[in-house]
């Protein structure tokens, strides 16, 4: 008996092993696709308005000269129309002026140290790849040195998070993940198995919210902030009090902020130009599911569809939470919001 719990405990922490080396190289992988579709995207965008700025200051013949210019009688128009015409042609002015304004401004970044196409560099590719962000764009605020000393103290909290990890997980997931899988070999009747599976749960749920909190300081307190530091990235609000949400809604903005503004930068809005409000969001509920079931596919290397229904599952509690009966319910929806999370 002791040396197959020692097995079955050898077992269950190479699996652990394993499954932390899955996680990283996954997460890491889709990180990096998400920051190469911005950079492609919104580059192309960039392109096209470029060739749209380009053909306001060089139009064709037929394009630009028939939308401004009106075409002269031979005979001498009466003054009321010659007013008209000018006024006419004095609007177009204006708005092709405007357009040609709002078009330039688009390709400089806002702090006017970076337009399009002069930032097509190896070195902002590399320096974009580097800033804890998913959103590519022309120019990053940036401050105005870089703290060495909060670097370290970032980067060993993070080796201190990760040794906490391992504490918990060898101390209160393994033995209990250990007991219960002795004790569910020797069970034949399903109200017993049902029974230990119940207790294992309860075991493991401070032990799961502790890891849980300890990967979310690793990610978002710890290593974003020490990248932020390293690049001088300003801007670091990567996540919010999601502690204080009070429905599911906000939580989901609140607890990963990057990942909530590439959705609805890339996904939400690019739906919207085609799609409707709620067909664009079902589109970006869709596109998160596939996510989280195909790390969840590559950690367990099968497809379970578990990740995805959790995910869809948030649409109909989203409905719910939007009714009349339970909107502006703060309690019933922070009770909801309790149990789910």
């Amino acid at each position: 008996m002791v040396k197959r719990r020692n097995d079955i405990s050898e077992l269950l922490s190479s699996r652990m092993a394993r499954f932390m080396g899955s996680v990283f190289f996954i997460l890491h992988t889709l990180t990096l696709l998400m920051k190469m579709h911005s950079y492609a995207f919104y580059n192309g965008h960039l392109s096209e308005t470029e060739h749209r700025l380009s053909a306001l200051d060089k139009p064709e013949a037929n394009s630009l000269s028939a939308a401004v210019r009106y075409p002269r009688l031979e005979s001498r128009p009466m003054e009321e129309n010659t007013e008209l015409d000018n006024g006419k042609e004095g609007e177009s002015q204006r708005s092709i002026s405007k357009l040609r304004s709002d078009l330039a401004t688009e390709l400089t970044s806002p702090l006017g140290q970076v337009s399009y196409p002069q930032n097509l560099t190896l070195y902002n590719y590399v320096d974009y790849l580097l800033c804890p962000t998913l959103c590519y764009e022309l120019e990053y605020p940036r401050t105005e040195k870089i703290r060495w000393m909060e670097v370290f103290f970032k980067t060993l909290a993070v080796f201190g998070c990760i040794f906490l990890l391992t504490h918990v997980s060898e101390e209160f997931i393994v033995p209990v993940l250990d007991e219960s899988a002795v004790r569910l070999q020797d069970l034949s009747s399903g109200s017993e198995k049902a029974l230990v599976l119940a207790e294992t749960i309860s075991m493991l749920l401070l032990p799961f919210m502790i890891t849980f909190l300890l990967v979310f300081l690793v990610i978002f307190e710890y290593t974003l902030n020490a990248f932020a530091e390293i690049t001088r990235f300003a801007d670091r609000k990567f996540y919010a009090d999601w502690w204080n949400s009070c429905d599911w809604l906000e939580f989901s903005r609140e607890w990963n902020i990057p990942v909530h503004h590439f959705l609805r930068r890339h996904v939400y809005f690019s739906s919207l130009t085609r799609f409707s409000n709620s067909e664009a969001m079902f589109i970006t509920f869709l596109v998160s599911s596939i996510g989280h079931e195909l790390v969840m596919s590559c950690i367990t290397k099968k497809i379970r569809g578990y990740g995805f229904l959790a995910m869809m599952m948030q649409l109909p509690i989203v409905a719910v939470q939007r009714s009349k009966f339970v909107k502006g319910r703060k309690v019933l929806n922070m009770c909801a919001l309790y149990v789910l999370v």
